[in-house]
């Protein structure tokens, strides 16, 4: 397309943007070139939709002689180009307070305007101080209006001992600190995930330097202190400790929009329920699902008006095993499906509808949902989708035992297979196998035992659920010798 880094750069504008554009370019301040103005003007009124055949060389030619040709098109598009963007800065920056207030207050240091000077730094101390968020902007801000204060023909005039930079000094350490834990924090939860090297020597000292800022009147600080305390610590138990902190301080929050710190922060609440719940506490499902129902509340669920397919199957399938109202479920699937992006859409709802059905105990329709779902491209969703689909076979037929031994065999083959995509995960995948195949072939003098070495195995998704498998077949197992015994003693 003719022009089309510019045309792209002003179809990304909305209609109010483009008319605050149109001030910026007409105005003699900002001397945008009289061609880029010319130009400007005959695409304004094609936005948002710049018809093919109204962007053409020869039509925009047609405007005025010196941009007749598309080099000299090019040429003039560059420049208004180079004046859209620079729009684009100019907008950014009123949009934050920070910026502006320090830009005016540096303008007048330069300008040797020392009472307007002292009565804005004065004013922004005030605003910094009573600022909610206290986030790590705020910090920063902080430290360099402090700086700026300290420099200046006025400042160099009242250099005296008594005029020491300690002060500069020290919101440069808050502002690191705050700063450098939240990193930390992202450094130690990758650690966690994916096995990357995590570095907290300087720990002690940063939370040190933020102990006078670990409380709700410093939001920010106070919620990642406790993010990093919960992400340190080694137990269950003791990381939702401060978990629970994290948690009441969002359930306190009564409006609509989310503030930073409690967006932020509870990205790590939810990978902490996730990764606490994929080793085997259930009760963390059910706090990831309360994540979801506030997320839902403050309209924070979806990005860019689309749900992650991740997100979704993991709402759906951890509403499922933790035993959620099924109509909580289909509301769910109702809701969000239709946002999913669209190559996931089909894949995605056929799951969706397989865990909802198996939680209405409708097995078979969970079945044939299971099998629409199955997804040749995502080796590790499609071993999952395996695993439920076999669990709903079970309970639909427990007693069809070559059946359920032939989708463990098919099942164990695929995994083979895939083994360079599954890596760290195929154990997880080949111990359901394992203690599937026994389930099946359990009879009344190894139920029990087989249930004792499950419970003494570490945890794998699914376990739970072959547990209570094997402990109803172990009580149906023992009804049955009962009454046998007492057919045998009624006949004596």
């Amino acid at each position: 397309m003719h022009l089309h880094k510019l045309i792209s750069t002003l179809k990304a504008l909305d209609a109010q943007q483009v008319k605050s554009l149109k001030s910026f370019i007409h105005s003699p301040y900002f001397k945008v070139p009289e061609g880029a103005v010319i130009m400007f003007d005959y695409f304004a009124p094609l936005h948002p939709r710049f018809p093919p055949n109204k962007i053409t060389p020869e039509v925009i030619g047609q405007v005025a002689q010196f941009i007749s040709t598309p080099a000299k098109q090019s040429r003039v598009g560059s420049e208004l180009l180079e004046a859209l963007e620079q729009f684009i800065a100019i907008e950014n920056w009123q949009k934050h307070k920070h910026s502006t207030t320090l830009n005016r207050l540096s303008g007048f240091k330069e300008l040797q305007l020392t009472g307007q000077f002292d009565k804005g730094y004065e004013e922004e101390m005030i605003r910094l101080k009573a600022c909610p968020e206290q986030d790590v902007q705020t910090f920063f801000h902080r430290h360099l209006v402090t700086e700026l204060s300290f420099n200046g023909f006025d400042a160099k005039l009242n250099r005296t001992s008594n005029h020491n930079i300690v002060s500069v000094i020290q919101t440069l350490d808050e502002s690191y600190a705050v700063k450098k834990l939240r990193y930390l924090c992202e450094a130690l939860n990758r650690q966690q995930v994916f096995g990357n090297i995590s570095y907290d020597a300087q720990i002690p000292s940063l939370l040190q330097i933020l102990e006078p800022y670990t409380n709700e009147k410093y939001p920010y600080a106070y919620l990642f202190v406790n993010v990093y305390h919960m992400l340190a610590e080694k137990t269950y138990e003791e990381s939702s400790l401060y978990y629970q902190l994290i948690k009441q301080y969002a359930t306190n929050h009564n409006s609509t929009a989310l503030p930073l710190s409690i967006a932020e922060s509870m990205t790590y609440a939810i990978n902490h329920c996730l990764t606490w719940y994929s080793r085997g506490y259930q009760d963390a499902g059910n706090e990831y699902l309360w994540w979801m129902e506030f997320k839902i509340k403050h309209n924070f669920l979806l990005q860019h008006a689309k749900m992650l397919p991740i997100t979704f199957r993991n709402i759906v399938s951890i509403a499922t095993q933790n035993k959620k109202n099924p109509e909580w479920i289909d509301q769910i699937i109702k809701i969000y499906a239709p946002r999913l992006p669209e190559e996931h859409y089909e894949t995605n709802l056929a799951f969706a509808r397989g865990l909802h059905s198996y939680s209405l105990q409708k097995h078979k329709d969970a079945i044939r949902f299971f099998l629409l779902a199955q997804a040749k491209e995502e080796v590790v969703f499609n071993s999952i989708i395996r695993r439920w689909q076999w669990m709903s076979a079970y309970e639909y037929d427990p007693y069809d035992t070559d059946e359920l031994l032939n989708q463990l065999d098919s099942y164990n083959h695929y995994l083979q297979r895939n083994e360079k995509q599954i890596q760290h995960l195929s154990k997880t995948f080949y111990s359901f196998i394992g203690y599937a195949t026994k389930l099946v072939k359990a009879n009344k003098h190894k139920t029990d035992e087989i249930l004792q070495e499950l419970k003494a195995e570490e945890y794998f998704p699914g376990s739970n659920w072959q547990i209570e498998q094997l402990t109803h077949k172990n009580g149906r197992t023992k009804r049955m010798v009962t009454q046998q015994l007492l057919h045998d003693h009624s006949i004596v």
